[in-house]
């Protein structure tokens, strides 16, 4: 189980989280190349703090999909095996603009790392573009262009329009799932707090839930819509593999859950949100639990 202290993080990846569409499918571009030190930065800011890191650190940098490009501080893990989709991570990060202003990380949330599911757009395009390419010892820096950030509208006050972003990036280490059967992977990061009604069916739970997929990132956010969302035990309101840990669910809980498309909504999709035969990732936040 992950500390208590993450409670917070699901709150703050929503304001910095996936709001575009999720990535195209392009060729990768296999040469890596050392950069000589002066194209290193865009930045013509001198007083950039991050200028002087980049040309002191970085080593080695990798063309991928869609405009991204990672460029290597450190790897010393060499024969780990890079990040694959709907694998859990912990990661320590600060996103930044070019100029050098830090507009996310972490320690934003005085937390030391924070889990990230791969390949389910769990954030803007370019994370995942970026972290199929990184191994558990990584730091790099992950350079996402507009398009794959938050394109034209950018983010107001925070993100200027049309700008990319640059995604600084530790891969701590990588979580086993506390449960994967029958199509449910899941993740518990809290304990919850244990009640009377642990073991009963006769309560409803009340909850939050963010849900994507590989194609789209917006399939659930009741954050957005301001909506507490609830589940009585033997209803059928909600897809198969939620059913059982809604049933076994404590106050408090913060759970990353990977549903096959059997567990979700099977070969039929669901409208255009969910293609036929997609899995679903749902993060879900436990409310409360009261007795009916």
């Amino acid at each position: 189980m992950i500390s208590r202290l993450l409670y917070p993080l699901f709150a703050l990846m929503l304001l910095i989280g996936c709001t575009n569409p999720a990535p195209r499918k392009n060729k990768v571009d296999e040469s890596k190349q050392r950069i000589p030190k002066k194209n290193l930065s865009v930045s013509t800011d001198k007083d950039n703090p991050l200028e002087e890191f980049d040309e002191k650190n970085i080593k080695q940098r990798l063309n991928v999909e869609n405009g991204v490009s990672v460029e290597w501080i450190a790897s010393p893990f060499k024969s780990n095996p890079t990040l694959k989709d709907g694998e859990v991570c912990l990661l320590s990060y600060r996103l930044t603009l070019p100029d050098g202003k830090i507009i996310d990380g972490n320690n934003r949330i005085k937390l030391p790392f924070i889990p990230y599911l791969v390949g389910y757009n769990m954030q803007i395009a370019g994370w995942d573009l970026g972290m199929h390419h990184l191994r558990v010892g990584d730091f790099a820096k992950v350079i996402i262009p507009a398009e794959m950030a938050y394109g034209s509208k950018g983010i107001k006050n925070i993100v200027p329009s049309n700008s990319e972003v640059w995604l600084y990036v530790k891969v701590l280490a990588k979580v086993s799932p506390d449960g994967d059967k029958n199509g449910v992977k899941y993740w518990v990061f809290d304990k919850g707090a244990p009640t009377k009604l642990d073991g009963t069916e006769d309560k409803e739970i009340f909850y939050h839930a963010i849900a994507s997929t590989k194609s789209n990132p917006n399939v659930q956010n009741t954050y957005r819509k301001h909506l507490t969302l609830s589940y009585v035990p033997g209803a059928r309101n909600v897809v198969p593999g939620l059913r059982s840990l809604l049933k076994a669910a404590r106050p408090g809980q913060k759970i990353f859950a990977l549903l096959s498309s059997e567990q979700a909504y099977g070969k039929q999709g669901y409208g255009a949100l969910v293609q036929p035969n997609e899995s679903v990732f749902y993060n879900l936040t436990i409310r409360s639990v009261r007795e009916l």
